[in-house]
């Protein structure tokens, strides 16, 4: 279903804020690779701070649990290379994120995750009048259960995937399709609400059209890579044609000779320009 793995994070924390002196306490980082759970990163953290008992009430973590716990140095980095390039996503992501930022700059350490997807306002964008959109009453109502303590990492971090998974199957249901890429949910996540309809309808056609020429571009070349002679005499291989992140606009994306790949949109691509007084195409298809 995801065209790219994502990985759901949650913390439980001493704080609400970094700022404020709040320290990370538990970690859960879940996969979700296609259309299913693959991997976890689970663990307590020592940070050497105090708990208050009203974060014990909550969440169950005591001082004697957090005392004997991995160190935050042991912790983070391994959470950092668990997490990878993949996208992140969290129930209130700019929370779980702003965490581990302040916890890996502490360390001297950069997370290398690509887009952030919060899945809080993902479902109001594409689960509109819902009553509550918290982690609890939420997957309540959309049949998702907890298999643990709620407030506890890998219970709230399992079950904020498993909604991540029902609104990328909504979504493909809704627009007949066969992946959803995490970069669309990072898109949708900074839209208007009142946008988000118009959107990915456009974005849907786009994608159909895609797959359409794909497979009418498979079918045609019989597996055989299709070229193209630029008019200014070299020849580049057709890799694919795909969607501008920024506009939904189609791309050309195309092979030298040397390997490097480069983009066009597709309008310029096959355009007619003068070159001498005469009008050409800049690129050509070779027929073999």
């Amino acid at each position: 279903m995801f065209a790219h793995p994502i990985v759901m994070i949650d913390f439980e924390t001493s704080g609400m804020s970094p700022g404020q002196g709040g320290r990370v306490t538990e970690v859960a980082a879940i996969r979700i690779v296609g259309n299913e759970i693959v991997d976890r990163f689970v663990s307590l953290i020592n940070c050497g701070v105090e708990i208050p008992p009203f974060i014990t009430q909550l969440t169950g973590i005591t001082q004697q649990m957090v005392d004997g716990a991995p160190s935050v140095e042991r912790v983070i980095p391994k959470l950092i290379e668990f997490i990878g390039e993949d996208y992140l996503a969290a129930h209130n992501a700019s929370f779980d994120e702003k965490f581990l930022l302040a916890e890996a700059q502490q360390l001297g350490l950069m997370p290398r995750h690509r887009g952030v997807i919060c899945s809080v306002k993902l479902a109001r964008r594409l689960a509109p009048g819902i009553e509550s959109y918290s982690l609890g009453p939420l997957a309540m109502r959309l049949g998702i259960r907890f298999k643990g303590k709620a407030h506890r990492a890998e219970a709230d971090a399992e079950v904020a995937a498993h909604l991540l998974l029902k609104l990328g199957s909504d979504l493909l249901g809704q627009h007949a399709l066969d992946q959803v890429d995490p970069e669309l949910l990072v898109q949708v996540n900074h839209l208007n609400a009142a946008k988000v309809s118009r959107f990915l309808q456009a974005w849907a056609e786009k994608q159909k059209e895609i797959q359409m020429q794909e497979r009418d571009q498979l079918n045609s070349s019989g597996n055989k890579p299709i070229r193209y002679r630029h008019y200014k005499g070299g020849i580049y291989e057709l890799v694919c044609e795909a969607t501008q992140e920024s506009d939904l606009s189609p791309i050309i994306v195309y092979r030298s000779h040397d390997g490097s790949c480069w983009t066009r949109p597709k309008s310029v691509f096959f355009e007619m320009i003068e070159v001498n007084g005469k009008e050409v195409q800049r690129f050509v298809e070779i027929k073999d």
